[in-house]
C-alpha cells in the first residue's frame, strides 16, 4: 500500500484532509498531512519571516523527520509552488507527485505573479496587519453550500502576504518521473483551467474529478479512490 503526504493549501492546515485520509486509510494507506507554520493548529506561530522558503524548509524537514521514502505528495491548490519549489530537495524520497488543482509556478515569479493584476489587486484588499491576507469566500474555495462548508470556513486563517509574493527560485523545475494532475471540472476559475494545459503539456498524466476545487472537503471519498487508483496502477508520464 502507498504512502501519501497530502498538502494543504493557503489559509487551511492538514486538517483540511481529515475524510479524505480516512477514506484512504479504509483503502489500506497512510497518510501523513502536515501542517505550515501559522496554520491550522500552528495559527500562533506569527513570525514576520513565514513565507515561501520557511514553508519549503518545513516540508523537506517533515518528510526527514517522519523518515518517509517512496512517497506520493499530493499538492493542493497553493501548496503546488511550495512542493515544485522543494523538489530538489525530496527528490530522492519522492515515487510519485498529485497535484490537486496545484499551483505549477514557474521560476523566477511568485503566485501573486502568476495570478497578474487582478489576482495581486484581490490580495491588496484582503490585505491585514501584520503581513497577512484573509481568506476568500467560500465559492473560492469550491465549497459554498456544500455541507461542510460551516466546518471548513470556519477553521480557515489568515496567510502570510509573502507566501504569495515570493518568486520561486530560477531553474528548470523538477519533477518526479510520475507526475498527475487532477482538474476539478466543477471550478471555473479561468487560472486553474489554463494550469491543467500547462499540465498537459509538461507530460502530467492527466485526471478529472467532478468537484470544485476542495474536493477533499466536497468529495472525500471520490478524491480517495481517484488517488488510490493512481497509487495503485503504478501510472505515470515521464
Amino acid at each position: 500500500m502507498a504512502t501519501f503526504v497530502c498538502v494543504h493549501g493557503a489559509f487551511q492546515g492538514g486538517w483540511v484532509f481529515r475524510n479524505m485520509a480516512g477514506a484512504l486509510a479504509t483503502l489500506g494507506h497512510t497518510v501523513h498531512a502536515p501542517t505550515f507554520s501559522g496554520c491550522g493548529h500552528h495559527c500562533t506561530v506569527r513570525v514576520k519571516e513565514l513565507g515561501l522558503s520557511v514553508y519549503v524548509d518545513e516540508l523537506a524537514a517533515y518528510l526527514d523527520l517522519f523518515d518517509l521514502w517512496d512517497v506520493i505528495l499530493v499538492a493542493h491548490s497553493y501548496s503546488g509552488i511550495v512542493c515544485a519549489a522543494a523538489m530538489p530537495r525530496l527528490a530522492p524520497r519522492v515515487a510519485a507527485t498529485v497535484y490537486l488543482e496545484g499551483i505549477i509556478p514557474r521560476p523566477g515569479l511568485s503566485f501573486a505573479g502568476l495570478g497578474g493584476e487582478p489576482f495581486k489587486a484581490m490580495l491588496e484588499s484582503r490585505r491585514l496587519d501584520g503581513g497577512l491576507v484573509s481568506p476568500w469566500q467560500a465559492a473560492m474555495f469550491g465549497v459554498a453550500g456544500a455541507p461542510d462548508e460551516d466546518w471548513f470556513m470556519s477553521r480557515l486563517t489568515p496567510f502570510p502576504m509573502a507566501a504569495f509574493t515570493d518568486p520561486v527560485p530560477e531553474g528548470e523545475l523538477v519533477f518526479p518521473a510520475k507526475k498527475h494532475y487532477v482538474r476539478c471540472l466543477e471550478n471555473p476559475n479561468p487560472m486553474l483551467v489554463a494550469m491543467a494545459e500547462r499540465a498537459k503539456g509538461l507530460g502530467f498524466a492527466m485526471h478529472d474529478l467532478k468537484s470544485g476545487h476542495c474536493p477533499q472537503i466536497t468529495v472525500p471519498v471520490d478524491a480517495a479512490r481517484l488517488l488510490a487508483a493512481i497509487a495503485e496502477n503504478g501510472s505515470g508520464a515521464a
